[in-house]
This record gives C-alpha cells, sequence and structure tokens, in this order.
C-alpha cells in the first residue's frame, strides 16, 4: 500500500521524491517487528518485495511483521552521499527512511527494540547508511554488494546518485578512521550499535569487492570488535559458494558477519533464510535474540 505524505512525514522536511510502501499482514500481532527493505539503483519498492518474498510469506503467517517499502520514482540510486543524508534528521533520503519507521511503530504499535533494515546494491548502501545514521533506531542490517557508511559521499554527484571512486573501490580508511566517521554522525550517541551481516561477489564488476573490506573495518571498529574473526567457514547457499567470517561480541553473540561469494558479480539472490535468522524473525514473536543473550 502507497501510504499519503501526509500520514508518515511527521511534518518533517524531506525529499519530494521518496515514497512509502507498507505491507501490513492482514492480523498483526502485539508489538510486530518492523523490516526496512531498500531497492537498488533503478529499481522500485514493488520489485523489491519480489525480492524478498520468503518474508512476506513469514508475515502473513505469523503477522509478526511490518514491512516497509521506501521509493523514489524519477531517481535511479539512493542518496546516501550528500550531507544531509549523512546527518541524523537531516532531511536527506536517509531520515525519510527514518520517518517511515516512526510513522509504523506509531500506527502498528511496532516493538522499537524490533527494527531491521535490508536490500542491495544501493539498497545495501543505504542498509549501512542507516546502521551509521541511526543507530539507536536500528537492532540490525544485512547488506548485499553495498559500502560502508560515509564512503558514498566521496565525490558524491546528485544528478546520478552516483560515487565513482566508491563505486570502483577507490575509498579506504583506516578501521580507525571508519569508526570515528560513524561516530562523528552522533557524537553524543553512547548506545547499542546495530549487528551487521554483509555479503558479497568478489568478482562484482559494479560494486567493488574492495568495499567489503572496507566495511568490515568499519563496522568492526564500530562494534568494538577485533580485526581477527572469531571463526570462519564455507558453505554452499543457493548455487553459490560462501567464505564465511564471524565476529562475536564480549557476550559471545555474532553482531558481524561477512559472506564472500567467490566469482560472483554483482547481481546475487538474497539469502532470506540467512537474513531472518540473523535478525531473530525465524522464530514468531520474543526479543530480539542479541538483547535477549547479552541485555
Amino acid at each position: 500500500q502507497k501510504l499519503d505524505k501526509s500520514l508518515w512525514t511527521g511534518g518533517a522536511t524531506l525529499p519530494s521524491y521518496v515514497e512509502m510502501y507498507v505491507y501490513a499482514p492482514d492480523k498483526v500481532v502485539a508489538k510486530p517487528a518492523i523490516v526496512v527493505s531498500a531497492h537498488s539503483c533503478g529499481g522500485s519498492a514493488s520489485v523489491q518485495i519480489g525480492n524478498i518474498g520468503k518474508f512476506k510469506d513469514a508475515t502473513d503467517k505469523s503477522g509478526d511483521m511490518i514491512l516497509i517499502f521506501p521509493d523514489n520514482p524519477g531517481r535511479s540510486c539512493w542518496d546516501v552521499g550528500s550531507p544531509k543524508s549523512l546527518t541524523h534528521d537531516g532531511g536527506g533520503d536517509t531520515h525519510a527512511v527514518a520517518q517511515m519507521v516512526r510513522y509504523a511503530l506509531n500506527k502498528y504499535g511496532g516493538d522499537p527494540k524490533r527494527i531491521y533494515v535490508n536490500g542491495g546494491s544501493s539498497g545495501g548502501m543505504m542498509t549501512q547508511a542507516l546502521l551509521g545514521v541511526y543507530p539507536e533506531m536500528f537492532i540490525a542490517g544485512a547488506s548485499r554488494a553495498g559500502v560502508p557508511c560515509g564512503c558514498w559521499a566521496q565525490s558524491y554527484d546528485d544528478s546520478g546518485q552516483w560515487s565513482g571512486p566508491c563505486a570502483g573501490g577507490s575509498v579506504t580508511k583506516t578501521a580507525q578512521q571508519w569508526g570515528d566517521l560513524v561516530r562523528a554522525i552522533n557524537p553524543n550517541y553512547t548506545g547499542h550499535r546495530p549487528r551487521v551481516q554483509l555479503y558479497h561477489g568478489d568478482s562484482d564488476g559494479t560494486i567493488s569487492y574492495k568495499n567489503m573490506g572496507e566495511a568490515i573495518k568499519e563496522w568492526t571498529n564500530g562494534l568494538g570488535l577485533a580485526t581477527t574473526p572469531t571463526s570462519t567457514d564455507t558453505i554452499q547457499s543457493s548455487g553459490y559458494t560462501y567464505n564465511r567470517q564471524f565476529w562475536k561480541n564480549t557476550c559471545g553473540f555474532t553482531v558481524l558477519e561477512a559472506w564472500t561469494a567467490p566469482g560472483k558479480d554483482h547481481s546475487m539472490t538474497y539469502e532470506q533464510d540467512a537474513m531472518m535468522k540473523f535478525f531473530g524473525l525465524d522464530v514468531v514473536g520474543g526479543p530480539d535474540p542479541e538483547l535477549a543473550a547479552c541485555g
């Protein structure tokens, strides 16, 4: 369902092109989770709901999720590079998504401790941007073929919503610099930082795989993790081979996962089962699993 802007903007001055689509089950349980899913460049809300059909099927069955699909007709990619979008409630695309979440929390009585985001390509960039700009809002996110929060600001061109240096993999920082960049967005914020799940093909010709390494640096530092993963493995899933790395926090809970698909290019299917498990949405109701384990 497309919502009238007057319902969800909350009086904020937001980009005129951003629209909100919401999918709610016929019967919504008390305090449902909220999942934002952002489309890729040239995509749309209708395309994106097809990309995460298992989430839709799960919420139809359980009533335990409200799905939000942001859209930007007339544009291609999401703006995750302008100062507005990299500022908390700065009036950019990220602010628009935050207003959608705030609306859904109020409208559907959503659980403020179970708000998640996923997306691929530009939607993966939006995912990581939201985790950096709104750490108090999102508990976790899953980004496929995205870039670190703040990377897209390098030579950002709003006419095409593109950053050549970031897409090409030439934006590099130390882990400390990436972490400092994210912390500077909300300098007074000292609360929980969202856990992160990353996916990337190492032969990606659109968004350089180098961005996976930069994202790992950003989120290990942001989450206070060691640079070396806690564990690694290799699995087969959806016809792909994945070399996976896992990082656990001091509580012993996995808060960062990096899935590398050797030889794979940009467009890959969503590992929906793994995403739902990472979010804790493979189980109906109950608290977020990290908060349940670690408080």
